[in-house]
């Protein structure tokens, strides 16, 4: 793998350092807050990220890929935190272990939750403890294997009001990256230069 598509969290942090969330205005005061880790880490010297395919047990988005998270706790004193403890309760990470990076937009998803996402880093080849209750999968997915545009997939559909709204999805291996998940990704991979084709 060339230099040109090994992702640099150097580049990542001094992005996110001072970065502010673009939040929508009007506030959209009807949507539910929740909160999300983008967990990155180094594995054989290759960063990855964590993402999960949720149970078929949970209530909401079951069996669909989403990053570990979930909606905040009468103790949780703010959004980043709500996602630490989520993150640990759904896959073990200690919230000592997570290094804050900094925050993406918030997303909005098709269950009206607002989704502050928060990008952190692990140490290395993290051990992973999965709640079966709330995880089906691990999904442990190279950085660098996202940004080929063959990767890339596409999603359409019609709002409400008539208009078409087009996303960007992924596959990672075999399972499919679309709706919130995939938009709090593409904001994450806009960091880094992303190459036309795959490697032969």
């Amino acid at each position: 793998m060339t230099d040109s598509v090994t992702p640099s969290m150097d580049a990542l942090r001094r992005a996110l350092a001072e970065y502010e969330p673009q939040v929508p205005v009007p506030f959209p005061s009807a949507l539910r807050p929740a909160a999300v880790m983008v967990p990155l880490y180094l594995k054989g010297g290759v960063w990855h990220l964590l993402l999960c395919r949720r149970s078929d047990r949970v209530a909401e988005h079951a069996g669909e890929v989403a990053f570990p998270g979930g909606r905040p706790e009468k103790g949780d004193a703010d959004l980043l935190q709500c996602a630490l403890r989520e993150a640990q309760e759904e896959v073990g990470i200690r919230p000592e272990d997570a290094v804050v990076i900094g925050p993406l937009d918030p997303v909005t998803t098709r269950t009206n939750y607002l989704v502050w996402p928060t990008v952190v880093s692990l140490p290395d080849a993290y051990p992973f403890v999965p709640n079966p209750q709330e995880v089906g999968e691990l999904l442990e997915v190279p950085v660098a294997s996202l940004l080929y545009e063959a990767c890339v997939r596409h999603e359409a559909f019609l709002q409400s009001d008539g208009s078409l709204v087009e996303r960007r999805t992924y596959t990672a291996g075999h399972h499919l990256v679309f709706g919130a998940t995939a938009l709090i990704l593409a904001q994450l991979l806009h960091f880094f230069t992303v190459p036309q084709e795959a490697p032969s």
